[in-house]
């Protein structure tokens, strides 16, 4: 096998530097980019047990966030238009809707981390029971 000539090291310092050449530029759009870094993380795929309350509650927290920011682009001549003028006559609604579902999700994450922690507790305390009457139960033997 041949051995390995690519500087990698020099190009991914030389790629990290150019990132963050871009990102102190004034016209950088840092707000898009933590918008879409945000929903990629919402986004992302996750691995978990089918039994596991707890991720299960912060799954739905992190899922929990409705993203107001409606796209507006579009290939058809003057449709992209329309759709800005849309959304500025509906943004209100659009915030005062999204703001009520997203406090909704946000309590029922709380809620259901709320009740992992109690299950937990209840495991702890079965799991105490169970040893404590095996105990007994070999006292008695």
């Amino acid at each position: 096998m041949a051995p390995d000539t690519l500087p990698r090291r020099a190009l991914a310092d030389e790629v990290v530097a150019a990132a963050a050449a871009r990102e102190a530029d004034p016209a950088f759009p840092a707000a898009r980019l933590a918008r879409i870094r945000a929903a990629a993380a919402r986004l992302a795929a996750s691995e978990y047990r089918p039994d596991d309350l707890r991720h299960a509650a912060l799954l739905l927290e992190r899922q929990a966030t409705l993203d107001l920011q409606v796209p507006t682009a579009s290939r058809v001549p003057g449709v992209s238009q329309v759709k800005r003028v849309l959304k500025a006559l509906m943004i209100w609604y659009l915030r005062f809707l999204g703001h009520q579902i997203t406090a909704f999700g946000q309590a029922t994450a709380r809620f259901g981390v709320t009740v992992a922690n109690r299950v937990d507790a209840v495991e702890a305390d079965v799991a105490d029971l169970e040893a404590r009457v095996a105990r007994l139960e070999a006292e008695r033997e």
